[in-house]
Order: structure tokens, then C-alpha cells, then sequence
């Protein structure tokens, strides 16, 4: 072999040897850069995955909440039904009572209701034309005041009607629900519920 040759021979050598370099530190690069962006992947990933059940967790807390929520308006307003239907059952019986058991009822209404002083009783027709005998005088008994009994009837199916001077107190039955329904509906929701 010649001078050149061999010459050749190391130069291809080298330059084989410098490739190899080359390429190993190529390769070491790639791999390190491989490996930084699966690294950064994964973690992309995880800090997806973490946001995604964040987020999951967030709208099923929020579905559950609306759920009780409308599960409470729901039973509420069943409750206020049941409520309803029973005063509605109650002013019916009320007024559905015999006439002894009625005027009993009125007799403590007077008693509850009646102002200390002297005024007129007001009846429906229906109660006007079953009145017992002395009544009046009954309610005079029970009343703070004295009550004489009107000639004209009231525009009412049940209960009375007080008037003291220029000022109606009404006392029907109707009246006197609507104006004790919060109250009623409270101690009915205790008994119920």
C-alpha cells in the first residue's frame, strides 16, 4: 500500500470515526429531545386529566345541587298543597258544623273578638233564620261589650260581622281563615310534617 493509500485509508477512518460522533451525539440530542417532549407530554396529559376531573367534578356538584334544590321546591310545594287542602277541609267543616256546635264556635269568637264597647252583630241570612232562641243574649254574656243584633244580614255565608261606630270588624269565617292562614299553615306543617 501506498503512501496515499494510506493517507485515504486514515482519512476514512477519521471520517468514519467523526460520522460516528456526529451521529452518537445526533442521536443523544434526539433521544434527550424525545425525551423531554414525552416528559412534557405526560404532563400536558396529567395536567389535562386533573383539570378534566376538576371540571367533572364541578358540573356534578353543581347537578347535584340543582337536584336537591328542585327536589326542596318540589316537597315544598306538595307540602303547601297539603296545607291548603287541609284549611280548605277545615273551613268547609267549619262552616258545615251542626247548629249547636256552630253557634258554640260563634259564641267564643264573640268572646275573642268583640271590642269593649257597645256595637251591632251581623249574620249571613243562612244564620239569621236559625239563630237560637235568646242568643243574643248569650253573646251579651260572653262579649266585652254590649251587641244588639242588626236587621239587615251580612254578604257572608258563615261567621259574623262586628261593627263599633263607623268601623266593620268581619268575622266570618272566610275572613278569619285568610287572616290566620299563616299561622294555621305553620301549626299544620308541625302536625304533618
Amino acid at each position: 500500500m501506498s503512501g496515499i493509500d494510506k493517507i485515504i485509508e486514515q482519512i476514512e477512518k477519521n471520517s468514519a470515526s467523526a460520522c460516528d460522533s456526529v451521529i452518537a451525539a445526533a442521536q443523544s440530542k434526539a433521544d434527550a429531545v424525545i425525551a423531554q417532549a414525552t416528559e412534557q407530554a405526560q404532563r400536558i396529559t396529567a395536567e389535562g386529566r386533573d383539570k378534566t376531573a376538576a371540571r367533572v367534578a364541578d358540573i356534578k356538584k353543581r347537578g347535584d345541587s340543582a337536584a336537591e334544590l328542585e327536589e326542596k321546591r318540589v316537597m315544598l310545594s306538595a307540602k303547601q298543597s297539603i296545607i291548603s287542602k287541609m284549611l280548605a277541609e277545615g273551613l268547609a267543616a267549619a262552616k258545615a258544623l251542626p247548629d249547636n256546635e256552630y253557634f258554640e264556635l260563634i259564641e267564643k269568637m264573640v268572646s275573642e273578638y268583640s271590642q269593649p264597647e257597645d256595637g251591632v252583630i251581623l249574620f249571613g241570612s243562612k244564620d239569621i233564620s236559625r239563630l237560637p232562641e235568646g242568643f243574643i243574649n248569650r253573646l251579651n254574656s260572653v262579649s266585652k261589650g254590649g251587641l244588639t243584633l242588626s236587621d239587615e244580614a251580612a254578604d257572608i255565608d258563615a261567621g259574623f260581622i262586628l261593627k263599633y261606630g263607623g268601623i266593620e270588624q268581619n268575622c266570618s269565617f272566610d275572613a278569619v281563615f285568610a287572616g290566620e292562614s299563616e299561622y294555621l299553615s305553620d301549626r299544620a306543617g308541625r302536625l304533618l310534617f
